[in-house]
């Protein structure tokens, strides 16, 4: 049986993600104008490729014929890819793609020292959502030389084992010339995805949103707003009749947006219907000028049956990373500070309220959430002027 797998390629700041992204997939992700003009990934990209196994030595690979054996392969998995940003300044933009990935390839260069900062917070991302598929891409082998490549590969080596993947694989790559890639994609194919219960409440989170059609368009033919992201329980159809929240603001007022799913569509095609795993964007009957740029990236989408709680104040039992609290913020979380939350695909501002050993309360002023009791909360806190993750909790109120 064919399987979907999300996977998020991970690291810092010009170390190679989408160059490794576009070697896998034949795809960049620099879809937007200004990613294209700055060469960076400064939102969510997607791409996608397909993963076939041989029937006859067990290898993987992305074509039917096996590479290693010549054998015929079967298709085991369609694989979702986030391109996540690794700038420090985009950490959060990272974070909200995080609840929907099933594995991960963090990607460390060898012409960098390991770890830069935005290495270690995102594989300290990683162990908060509780992702267990990891492998390691070593980039850049090809501009140094091999005392440091090897020099590279034990710091990444000790990196892992200080953080608790000493098990971790790593996989020196040439992504340009395609050298070592299928190594990589042996422990990608050896990635256990997360199991969908369909028969669970659909959620599916936003995390881009679209209004698809061109200038001009007569309005007979106009498409409605497309919603994109993925599932991380349940599953929605064609034909659903569904909620989006916190949907939009009206004379102070949050109202919802009741819509129908006209289609599915994923960058694998058409789509019946999507579970857990596969990426996806959704064509509504929404007003496509309230899917434009993103302004529905956030939203929490799910059947009129389950409703989330919605409200402006939280509770969690929260737990920091203890380190950055004692080396970046030089001290616990505070009454009356503002912090920045990552809760489902929402990241939203709030004010700590109260604190108590580990349990924690946050106004949200303004802004109301969607959520549901044992949701992860990820809380980021400023450090000199830039959001820096300082732990995570579990919502109970």
């Amino acid at each position: 049986m064919v399987r979907d797998i999300v996977i998020d390629v991970v690291g810092s700041f010009a170390d190679g993600k989408t160059t490794l992204v576009k070697a896998l997939t034949s795809e960049s992700t620099l879809r937007h104008s200004e990613e294209r003009k700055r060469g960076i990934t400064i939102r969510l990209g997607y791409a996608h490729f397909l993963l076939y196994k041989c029937a006859k030595c067990g290898a993987f690979g992305r074509k039917e014929k096996c590479e290693v054996c010549g054998g015929n392969s079967e298709l085991y998995y369609r694989v979702s890819i986030i391109d996540s940003p690794g700038h420090k300044t985009l950490m959060t933009i990272m974070l909200s793609g995080a609840p929907l990935v099933d594995g991960a390839v963090l990607v460390i260069a060898a012409n960098n020292k390991c770890p830069q900062p935005q290495t270690e917070e995102h594989l300290e991302a990683l162990k908060i959502i509780g992702v267990k598929n990891l492998v390691v891409a070593q980039t850049k082998v090809d501009v140094v030389g091999p005392e440091r490549a090897r020099e590279s590969y034990n710091e990444i080596k000790a990196f892992l084992a200080k953080n608790g993947f000493a098990d971790v694989e790593v996989v020196p790559v040439f992504a340009a010339q395609n050298i070592n890639l299928p190594e990589l994609l042996q422990h990608v194919g050896a990635f256990s995805p997360v199991e969908n219960a369909h028969d669970e409440a659909a959620k599916m989170l936003v995390v881009r949103s679209f209004d698809i059609n061109k200038p001009g368009e007569e309005i007979k033919n106009l498409k409605g707003g497309v919603l994109g992201g993925g599932l991380n329980g349940g599953a929605v159809a064609a034909g659903d009749e569904v909620v989006v929240y916190p949907g939009v603001l009206v004379k102070n007022t949050w109202k919802q947006l009741r819509t129908k799913i006209k289609n599915i569509q994923s960058e694998f095609g058409k789509e019946k219907s999507a579970g857990r795993g596969l990426m996806v964007g959704i064509e509504t009957t929404l007003d496509p000028s309230l899917a434009r740029r993103d302004s529905l990236a956030g939203s929490l989408i799910v059947k009129e049956d389950n409703p989330p709680l919605f409200r402006n104040k939280i509770s969690l039992n929260y737990t920091p990373l203890e380190e950055k609290e004692k080396t970046q913020f030089k001290r616990p979380i505070q009454m009356n500070e503002t912090v920045l939350l990552n809760v489902l695909a929402s990241k939203i501002l709030g004010t700590v309220t109260s604190v108590s050993g580990d349990k924690i309360s946050i106004n949200l002023g303004d802004s109301y959430l969607p959520y549901y009791k044992g949701d992860k909360a990820i809380v980021s806190r400023k450090a000199e002027n830039v959001w820096v993750l300082a732990g995570a909790g579990t919502i109970y109120d």
